[in-house]
């Protein structure tokens, strides 16, 4: 009751009778009728999209911040210990 089934290109639309036609009684515009049907699920897919790609961005920059931060604490404890070792070397009391 006040729908009918569009069929364009195997493609089946449910679409009211009065938005079917223009006032003027043109065609409507084929890009128009396909954003006017599918228009918020192309950017709802869209936005889907682009935050899960700033998702696995973000966690991509965070676990190369954490890597970059461990072989800094690493090569800092190695130059520790070989400063250690010199001064043992050099006859020098540990302070530690």
């Amino acid at each position: 009751m006040g729908h009918f089934i569009l069929k364009h290109r195997g493609v089946m639309v449910r679409r009211n009778w009065y938005s079917s036609q223009p006032a003027s009684g043109a065609q409507p515009s084929m890009h128009r009728e396909f954003y006017k049907s599918f228009g918020y699920p192309v950017l709802k897919v869209f936005m889907g999209a682009v935050f899960t790609y700033q998702l696995l961005y973000w966690t991509w920059m965070k676990l190369e911040s954490l890597e970059a931060k461990k072989d800094k604490n690493d090569e800092i404890a190695s130059l520790e210990q070989q400063l250690r070792d010199l001064k043992i070397r050099k006859g020098e009391p540990n302070k530690d």
